[in-house]
């Protein structure tokens, strides 16, 4: 009996009882193991899926999944992410989703004291129901527990991270540690998410202001060909984008065939600098080219070629340009006519005076009389020039186009009869009045005049021009032709002829006047029209809208004045 009884407190104590605290201790450390590497699968889990993922993708996920595989180490009754925007704090994830938890709601400093206090502490807090801190959101979400952990990445608060339980449970310091870890991942996936969107804003507003520039933009690699394009350069050659990218630029926007010595994008690919240049396109519009050069580390971007219609801005310039030579013209014009006029007035007083003492019969009264014509003739010319070149502001009236006419022929009839020219007019009567200023139609009709003249360079006889008005019932418009029998215009340049600065005269010309021409007629509502056959001719015809009529919404009594500045 007393052997029996040493023997049980021999095992109760000795090293039967070591061993079974042994295999106790075990048995636990080994649960701890495993539940700290099923963590850590957890961890690495969704470290994985957040790595090939975008934030929009699977944050919707996210919380469900946490909650289904947390839920095997520890009890649990709902996943929350709220993230902190603007200062302001949002349900943006929970899991499960009903009445109670909805995305999207708003989490204000009274209803989530609890809340407001960790991110303002920037630390992990455990919240109890029956711990005396109130806390409405969580309380109404029917939470006894909540494990409150901060989004923090790089010293930057996303928001928290809230495990609940509706039950007393307890988190030993492994499963704080753990949801902890779990917010640092949830913080550096939405950081990601934030850069990514930060990313995504601004390449969208490059492409909006990419798309939206109304002048051409070309990139081009180092050989030319073309990575991107925006709207305007598509417009700008009338091709598809899937029919431009990737072919050379030569081949779809060059607009000089055979002659690339003075190319601007090899110039700044040679130099490293901007550069310049201008091309005349075949249907007269002017370009201004500048080649940016542009390389990047990860993409061998070449060239950024920007291509800006210059057109109407060298029309402007032209009409600044001819303003400024009418405004010379006039002020020489005002000299001329005062040295002029005095002599001019004695000389026809004295033709006056000595024709009253001799009789029409005499060979003497003849003589004088043509030196008072021409006297009167002279004065005519320099009051027309005068009129002709003050420009400093345009008065639209009802004017006669039969008279402008007549007003523009005393200008330069005399150069063109002396030129061995027959002048022929076809005048027609009864046109409708137009809208317009006579000075500048006279400058139209003036140029057009001395085209025709010019036209006979190397014809001597036979020379004739024919001026004609008339009514188009087709147009309703009426017209005034200029037609020549000279040597015509070159089919080839026919379409040029109107551009700023393209004269076919070498350099006896400014390539300005028909230019600035059809500049006057578009602004009076017309357009001007060529005919020409090379060794015939040309026939260039004005075509003006007739004056507004009452019924047309004019004035009662048909027609006014109106004054444009220069340049409208």
């Amino acid at each position: 009996m007393p052997e029996q009884k040493a023997q049980l407190i021999e095992k109760l104590t000795g090293v039967y009882a070591s061993k079974r605290s042994y295999y106790t201790e075990l048995k636990e450390k080994i649960a701890e193991i495993s539940k700290r590497n099923s963590q850590l699968e957890i961890i690495n889990e969704l470290a994985q899926e957040f790595n090939i993922s975008l934030p929009k993708d699977c944050l919707d996920n996210t919380a469900k999944k946490i909650f289904d595989q947390a839920g095997q180490i520890f009890y649990l009754k709902r996943i929350i992410i709220l993230t902190l925007k603007g200062g302001r704090l949002f349900a943006s994830y929970c899991h499960p989703l009903d009445e109670r938890c909805r995305r999207g709601k708003e989490i204000s400093r009274s209803a989530g004291k609890t809340l407001w206090e960790s991110i303002t502490g920037e630390r992990q807090l455990v919240w109890f129901r029956d711990s005396g801190s109130e806390d409405d959101y969580l309380t109404g979400l029917g939470l006894e527990v909540a494990v409150i952990s901060p989004l923090i990445t790089q010293n930057k608060i996303y928001g928290l991270f809230i495990v609940g339980s509706d039950r007393q449970t307890t988190y030993d310091p492994l499963d704080l540690a753990f949801l902890q870890q779990l917010a640092n991942q949830l913080a550096i996936y939405l950081q990601d998410g934030a850069l990514f969107a930060e990313v995504n804003r601004a390449k969208s507003e490059w492409e909006a202001t990419f798309k939206a520039v109304r002048d051409s933009i070309v990139l081009l690699d180092r050989e030319l060909q073309i990575l991107r394009v925006n709207l305007a350069a598509l417009q700008f050659c009338g091709l598809p984008e899937d029919e431009i990218l990737g072919k050379k630029y030569c081949d779809i926007f060059c607009t000089v065939k055979g002659n690339c010595s003075d190319c601007s994008i090899k110039e700044a690919l040679e130099t490293g600098e901007t550069a310049t240049t201008q091309r005349q396109l075949e249907d007269g519009r002017v370009l201004e080219m500048y080649a940016y050069p542009a390389f990047q580390q990860i993409r061998d971007l070449g060239v950024v070629v920007y291509l800006k219609d210059i057109t109407e801005r060298l029309k402007m310039q032209v009409q600044l340009l001819q303003a400024a030579r009418l405004a010379a013209l006039g002020e020489m014009a005002a000299g001329v006519a005062h040295e002029l006029n005095t002599p001019l007035a004695v000389i026809i007083g004295d033709a006056q005076l000595l024709m009253r003492g001799l009789p029409e019969t005499d060979r003497r009264y003849k003589i004088l009389e043509d030196i008072k014509a021409c006297g009167l003739r002279c004065k005519r010319i320099v009051r027309g020039l005068l009129t002709f070149s003050r420009q400093e502001q345009y008065v639209f009236e009802p004017l006669s186009l039969n008279s402008v006419v007549d007003e523009a022929l005393k200008l330069v009839s005399y150069h063109i009869e002396t030129d061995n020219i027959e002048m022929v007019l076809d005048l027609s009567e009864d046109l409708p009045p137009i809208e317009g200023n006579a000075q500048q139609l006279e400058q139209v009709i003036v140029n057009l005049l001395l085209n025709a003249k010019q036209s006979f360079e190397k014809k001597t006889e036979g020379r004739r021009i024919v001026v004609q008005t008339g009514f188009d019932e087709e147009r309703n418009q009426v017209f005034v032709k200029v037609i020549d029998n000279g040597k015509g215009v070159p089919q080839q340049i026919i379409t040029k002829i109107f551009d700023p600065f393209f004269t076919s005269k070498g350099g006896g010309g400014t390539g300005l006047g028909l230019s600035v021409s059809l500049g006057i007629v578009q602004k009076h509502g017309g357009t001007i029209a060529v005919e020409s056959e090379p060794g015939k001719g040309s026939t260039f015809t004005v075509y003006l809208p007739p004056s507004p009529t009452p019924t047309d919404g004019g004035s009662e009594n048909g027609g006014g004045r109106k004054e444009t500045a220069d340049g409208e």
